[in-house]
């Protein structure tokens, strides 16, 4: 393979964003037009930046994916069947590719739980959004445009979601592998740790977090000024071991999103590239935050 190369740049490439789900770094290239040679080329150029990506190959009925993680290869697979990229390239020398950003935590669950079954569903898109209200998960489709997307609290965030390809009024199988991944307390300290740090380099934070602390105490106690279960002093957080995840969590995300404010910051204001691409980001509730336009 030549040394990676700038990623191509093809007309129509990039399509728009779906329901809030990044839109596809390019999608359904023929090879006839962009050659396997420039896809390893700009691939490997994408792995070496350190992206989370979702490859993609069809060709009939045949569909091969490849999964990479914070820029590692994790592998490539046709249904149950493991391959690389020397076998996709002779068994689909003429193929429509599609290549999906994702993060981390959506790479690592789509790979875990390629050859997963779970629970089957059947209905149009709304029908299935419905009933996939709340649930954290990786839906994939038979029909047209269904692909493999990853959801978070009842929402699609990652993959491929496109109900309008095969029209929103068709009824499809679908198969839903629901994810429970507790909380890891130590993490999360270390998440908003780094966060309240970056945080207090642009505008002191002690004393209004003391004061959206005690304003908030009564319904989150862990907040309680008093007792110095949570603290934060020259913008370092310490955290008394006996808090549990599911405690400290929405304590944390209810104090951060009064403060803010009250800073004159907003989320977009910080360098938070690094945090952006870790998994918590999403589960501790600040994209949606972001999103709802309060940060």
């Amino acid at each position: 393979m030549s040394d990676p190369t700038p990623p191509a740049v093809h007309p129509g490439a990039q399509p728009a964003a779906v329901q809030g789900v990044p839109a596809p770094i390019y999608r359904q290239i023929s090879t006839d037009f962009y050659p396997w040679a420039e896809i390893i080329a700009d691939l490997r150029a994408r792995s070496q930046a350190g992206q989370s990506l979702l490859f993609q190959a069809e060709s009939g009925g045949t569909c091969a994916r490849f999964v990479w993680l914070a820029g590692q290869l994790l592998g490539g697979h046709s249904g149950p069947h493991e391959l690389n990229f020397a076998m996709l390239m002779r068994g689909l020398p003429r193929a429509r590719v599609t290549l999906l950003p994702l993060s981390e935590a959506a790479a690592a669950a789509i790979w875990e739980h390629r050859a997963g079954s779970g629970q089957a569903l059947r209905g149009t898109a709304a029908q299935v959004t419905a009933q996939l209200s709340g649930q954290t998960g990786l839906l994939t489709g038979s029909g047209a445009g269904a692909g493999v997307s990853y959801w978070l609290e009842g929402q699609p965030r990652w993959g491929s979601w496109e109900p309008q390809a095969a029209g929103d009024s068709e009824s499809q199988e679908w198969q839903f592998v629901p994810l429970h991944r507790p909380l890891d307390r130590s993490e999360l300290e270390l998440f908003w740790r780094q966060l309240l740090t970056l945080t207090h380099r642009r505008a002191a934070l002690d004393e209004v977090w003391r004061q959206v602390s005690l304003q908030l105490a009564v319904r989150y106690p862990v907040l309680d000024p008093f007792t110095r279960e949570v603290t934060v002093r020259t913008g370092e957080l310490k955290v008394d071991p006996a808090v549990e995840a599911d405690e400290l969590q929405p304590a944390l995300l209810a104090a951060y999103s009064l403060a803010l404010p009250r800073l004159g910051l907003r989320l977009s204001d910080l360098p938070l590239e690094r945090l952006r691409q870790h998994e918590l980001w999403e589960s501790s509730g600040l994209q949606a935050l972001e999103e709802r336009g309060q940060a």
